[in-house]
């Protein structure tokens, strides 16, 4: 397996040189396709040798329970920031060359990756899955997660800003595309990723338990019997997804809201019964 590999990662390395080589020596259209082939196989050979040599470290949340899932994702996550920070240095090095340029243009396109990839290792592996706040000897009457739907608007920003920077758009095409990617990405998916790794509610026996939370997860554990409403809030985006927002009120008058839960409506009705 050890060996395995090890071939893997030079085999990556050996494609990634070609790619280097070719972004050098093709112009045009074929130099930026080899640009764009040297991003995303850069930070994903320098992760294969992380994984493969990345010492033994804590378990993983729930979600990530084997050991080298969490490993990868840090592994990954430590290769794209290192890559972005080499490129942008050699490129600022050698500005005004086309070796330089190429650089500059993968090192801001690798940018947002990192910053997802570091989010994820950052927010990851401190949060708990719903299940995990029951009581002792508490049984689950309903469970539910995210939905995978929360990744559908950064997944459409990354296919419009490939359009607007490979279509006949000029200059106002390519900026826009770097607005959307440099900008937009970065927050939408930012967004979907907390989302989708800290949303959840449970129906307990006696409880409702709440996770929820952008940058760390919040949780929260409700008397069934103090619950004054329990509605769901969606939008005509949200229920084409099949996703939508659960919103509780305590006996207190306080309103909490767990975002982009899949079918909310179905623990919503417990409380109308």
């Amino acid at each position: 397996m050890r060996r395995r590999g090890l071939w893997l990662t030079l085999s990556l390395a050996g494609i990634t040189l070609l790619a280097l080589l070719g972004a050098l020596l093709w112009r045009g259209g074929a130099s930026l396709g080899f640009v764009v082939a040297f991003v995303v196989l850069l930070p994903v050979t320098l992760a294969s040798a992380l994984v493969q040599w990345w010492p033994l470290g804590r378990d993983a949340r729930a979600s990530c329970r084997k050991v080298w899932v969490r490993h990868a994702i840090v592994a990954l996550g430590v290769s794209l920031g290192l890559c972005a920070a080499l490129t942008l240095v050699l490129g600022v090095a050698w500005s005004g060359s086309r070796v330089g340029n190429m650089l500059l243009v993968s090192g801001v396109a690798l940018l947002p990756p990192a910053a997802l990839i570091g989010l994820l290792a950052a927010i990851g592996f401190r949060a708990r899955e719903p299940e995990a706040l029951l009581a002792r000897g508490e049984r689950a009457e309903i469970s539910i997660s995210a939905h995978w739907t929360v990744f559908v608007l950064p997944l459409l920003l990354i296919a419009a800003a490939l359009t607007l920077a490979l279509g006949p758009f000029g200059t106002p095409g390519l900026a826009m595309a770097a607005a959307l990617y440099l900008i937009g990405l970065p927050g939408t998916a930012g967004q979907a990723l907390a989302r989708f790794i800290h949303s959840g509610a449970v129906l307990g026996e006696r409880r409702l338990y709440l996770s929820y939370g952008l940058f760390w997860q919040k949780t929260a554990s409700l008397e069934r019997n103090k619950i004054q409403a329990v509605g769901v809030k969606r939008n005509a985006w949200t229920r084409l997804l099949g996703q939508g927002k659960l919103s509780v009120v305590d006996d207190r008058g306080e309103s909490i809201v767990v975002p982009g839960l899949r079918r909310p409506a179905r623990l919503a009705r417990r409380f109308d019964a």
